[in-house]
């Protein structure tokens, strides 16, 4: 079976026309009817049929399992060209989280520059979501990204680095540093500046208060933890920070989360699962693990 007869069966019925699909692909009509014929007698089965009516293509079961399979299979296909076409360059592209490259680039930076990979590694900085998309489409070969565990797709292999928490900051000068046991819920009473949705804490944010079925008073949202830190120290607004971010200012006052449950939270390191870690691969790999077993950053 060749491969390109998937091609020609997925747009097939994607366009639902035999002339489209060959002009898409720059053959004759009678290539796509042959190529169809070959996989129909490589499964023994018919699959699809056209409508009388409407004269359109119509899966049969065969056909739509087939046409499952033959999205994955091209989607795979893609990407493996595309891998080894940087193992030829000996490139790799790496994705790395906002909060996460604040407090880690510059460790991961080092030993990269020690093994002389810096030209070959090409770094991008994005939220988290769009990191796990884009490892999945094969335009990232690795990320180190803060996911919800219950939220990773099973086409990844994901490596945890380390769980994180998060913590309320306030100025020494607000009410809650004044009660014996602040809570996130009496944190609640009062405004909040957050990260924006590039960042994760924003979604956990909201996850706890949904618990306490509070509505949050947001006053602000930002990428800028030096901003978030100001408004702060000003006592104008109380901060949702995690134990990965840059340090807080000094003088200002974290109090743990302990009424609600957080939900399971990690640094990981994912790639698609069928990537063979080898070669440049498996160099920045272990960098990355090597970092994060650095209990002293």
């Amino acid at each position: 079976m060749n491969i390109k007869d998937l091609y020609y069966f997925q747009r097939l019925i994607s366009t639902q026309s035999y002339t489209q699909t060959a002009a898409d692909f720059h053959v004759s009509q009678p290539t796509i009817s042959q190529a169809i014929k070959r996989l129909e007698r490589h499964f023994q089965t018919t699959l699809f049929f056209r409508q009388a009516k409407t004269k359109a293509l119509v899966l049969t079961p065969s056909g739509q399992q087939l046409l499952l399979a033959a999205n994955d299979i091209i989607a795979n296909w893609q990407h493996v060209n595309e891998s080894i076409g940087h193992l030829r360059q000996h490139t790799l592209r790496l994705g790395i989280e906002p909060s996460v490259s604040e407090r880690y680039l510059p460790a991961l930076t080092k030993p990269i520059v020690e093994k002389d990979l810096l030209s070959s590694i090409h770094t991008v900085e994005m939220g988290a979501n769009q990191l796990v998309k884009q490892v999945l489409n094969g335009q990232l070969d690795i990320a180190v990204s803060c996911n919800l565990d219950q939220t990773l797709d099973e086409r990844l292999a994901v490596t945890p680095l380390r769980p994180f928490t998060f913590k309320i900051l306030c100025s020494p000068d607000h009410e809650l540093t004044k009660l014996d046991h602040p809570t996130f819920k009496d944190a609640l009473q009062h405004p909040f500046v957050i990260l924006n949705a590039t960042y994760l804490s924003k979604l956990v944010f909201h996850q706890l208060a949904e618990q306490l079925s509070i509505e949050p008073q947001v006053m602000f949202e930002s990428d800028n933890g030096t901003l978030i830190n100001g408004l702060v120290r000003e006592n104008l607004a109380l901060g949702f920070i995690s134990d990965i971010g840059a340090e807080p200012e000094k003088g200002l006052v974290e109090i743990p989360i302990t009424d609600v449950q957080a939900p399971s939270v990690h640094i990981n390191m994912i790639r698609r699962a069928h990537q063979f870690p080898i070669g440049l691969f498996k160099d920045v790999m272990d960098i990355v693990e090597e970092t994060f077993k650095d209990d002293s950053i």
